[in-house]
């Protein structure tokens, strides 16, 4: 097209140059005109000869430009593939390590007005990664991701699905179904998810807290990607997903935890059976339990199978043996600050140390709900939240019936003959209370507020306060059960004068009690059927001594 506009431009030029001349000669004949129509038709053709001559050349000329230009543009999509394969293994989509994450998600396509929560949780399971995003909408009832169907999982709620993703950071079209015009249709959006960017400590922002019901010892708190644990007394601590950047300056009072956390220090055998309801037992690798002394029993078996290895009690870790074995992170009770050395050489040697205060839980219910902090460490919120939710479901029946009337003593009597009693405020009377009982020791022995769940009495004291008690319930896990009433008298004489001895309304818990933190619940009914007069029922954690 390109030569033969060149050839018309060439005869235009050509008549007007005749047409001057005939002009400029004064004649203006027909023979003049053929004469003229002659020579254009003869310039044409001397034209379209040359022209033919041109466009060879020219053929020729492009032909080498063109193989020019081929090798140019051949060199240039070297660089530029080089350059994309570069691009791409900086963005390689890789599939992270089993657990949760949380990631940024975005949403383009449809008309813009429905949008998706800007953070979503990813839960790695078998090496294949599944994301949960939630809708601005509740009219979204399915989603079509690579050819298959996904039905909303939150009927009434904002729309809700979970479905397998290439890994992170990867980017994926999908379909929506929208029922919020007169038909349903279906609209083509993309998501694209990736872990968050760098962050500054100080630029992060509060966007949301753990519900707690119960629990007043913890909270946790988002911040984008992180998590921000806060223990009552005990520090602040940062959780980092496997795969996001640790903020910059973060503060020196803040302990940085990165997950997966692996390798850990579990000292503190009260919360062992909370990290195994969850199924986190295979992320523990040292104990301050000994096999023997396990009411667990996915704990002794994990040390009998060589899994989980005896590193010392609280008091006196074998610092060697955890360095050696990369552990990381530690989990104590309050009775290391007895030991405060202990912690600061922990830390010395870049070991994080938490101390859990489970314990300082008024309500029992809070005591169980730790198991929602366990699940934030080791990636496994749903199984603690799901877990707390089904327990609190069993009991509250329980806890909707009236109080019985029944004062209950719950005790132990130590090898000095003094009594180890708990106090109102702890969370053994309080399940007395929630069971429908009242524990005898209310109004008796005054509240301290963070004080010691124990308290030692002499036993006139015990006697004058405890002898009228309903039932009484020997604690063995102190001094061991007790076998008999028989042998609780024979601790103490006195004993024989008390109401519920006397009515054959004495107890005692296993040795598992303590241990089995899971079991609260259980526990609370087990005090409900022995309140309520349930003599043909059992028992989880009571024994009925003859």
């Amino acid at each position: 097209m390109e030569r033969y506009m060149k050839k018309r431009k060439v005869t235009a030029v050509l008549l007007a140059a005749m047409m001057c001349m005939q002009i400029i000669a004064g004649c203006g004949t027909k023979n003049d005109a053929a004469q003229t129509e002659s020579s254009v038709a003869a310039t044409e053709d001397a034209q379209g000869a040359a022209g033919e001559n041109t466009q060879t050349a020219g053929q020729n000329a492009t032909e080498e430009n063109a193989g020019g230009m081929a090798e140019q543009n051949e060199a240039e999509e070297s660089i530029a593939g080089k350059d994309a394969t570069e691009q791409a293994d900086s963005t390689e989509v890789s599939v992270p390590e089993d657990g949760e994450y949380t990631v940024e998600v975005t949403l383009e396509g449809g008309s813009g007005k429905a949008t998706v929560d800007s953070q979503a949780k990813v839960t790695v399971t078998d090496g294949v990664a599944y994301a949960t995003i939630v809708w601005s909408s509740t009219h979204y009832d399915y989603m079509i991701v690579n050819g298959e169907k996904y039905l909303n999982e939150n009927e009434g709620g904002n729309s809700t699905f979970t479905f397998p993703i290439d890994g992170i950071p990867c980017e994926m079209d999908v379909i929506g179904d929208t029922t919020a015009m007169s038909t349903p249709h279906e609209i083509d959006y993309t998501l694209t998810f990736k872990f968050p960017e760098t962050a500054d400590f100080k630029d992060l922002d509060c966007n949301g807290r753990m519900e707690l019901s119960y629990a007043d010892q913890f909270e946790v708190e988002q911040y984008g990607a992180y998590k921000l644990i806060t223990i009552v007394d005990n520090g602040r601590f940062l959780l980092v997903p496997k795969g996001v950047t640790v903020p910059e300056d973060v503060p020196g009072n803040v302990t940085v935890l990165e997950q997966p956390l692996e390798n850990v220090y579990l000292v503190s055998s009260a919360v062992m059976d909370l990290v195994c309801r969850i199924g986190a037992v295979s992320d523990l690798k040292y104990t301050g339990v000994k096999e023997k002394d396990w009411y667990v029993k996915e704990a002794a078996d994990a040390m009998a199978a060589g899994n989980m290895i005896y590193a010392g009690k609280y008091s006196a870790p074998d610092y060697e043996l955890l360095l050696s074995g990369g552990c990381t992170f530690a989990i104590e009770n309050t009775m290391i600050t007895h030991n405060p050395e202990v912690k600061e050489k922990l830390e010395e040697l870049g070991i994080k140390v938490m101390i859990e205060r489970s314990s300082y839980e008024k309500h029992p219910l809070g005591r169980l709900e730790w198991i929602k902090l366990f699940g934030v460490l080791f990636g496994r919120e749903q199984q603690a939240k799901a877990f707390f939710d089904a327990q609190v479901a069993h009991i509250e029946p329980i806890l909707e019936k009236e109080k019985t009337g029944m004062s209950v003593a719950f005790f132990a009597v130590a090898s000095d003959g003094t009594i180890t009693v708990r106090k109102p405020n702890d969370y053994v009377s309080s399940m007395i209370e929630l069971a429908g009982g009242t524990y005898s020791l209310n109004g008796y022995v005054p509240e301290e507020e963070n004080a010691l769940s124990t308290l030692k009495m002499q036993m006139e004291d015990f006697y004058a306060a405890e002898k009228d008690a309903d039932i009484l319930i020997y604690n063995g896990t102190i001094e061991g059960e007790l076998t008999s009433i028989d042998e609780l008298v024979q601790k103490n004489s006195l004993f024989a004068d008390f109401k519920a001895v006397k009515s054959g309304q004495v107890y005692t818990t296993g040795s598992n009690f303590y241990q089995q933190t899971s079991g609260t619940c259980d526990f609370i009914e087990d005090l409900n059927k022995v309140l309520t007069g349930d003599t043909d029922a059992e028992y989880r954690f009571l024994k009925k001594l003859d």
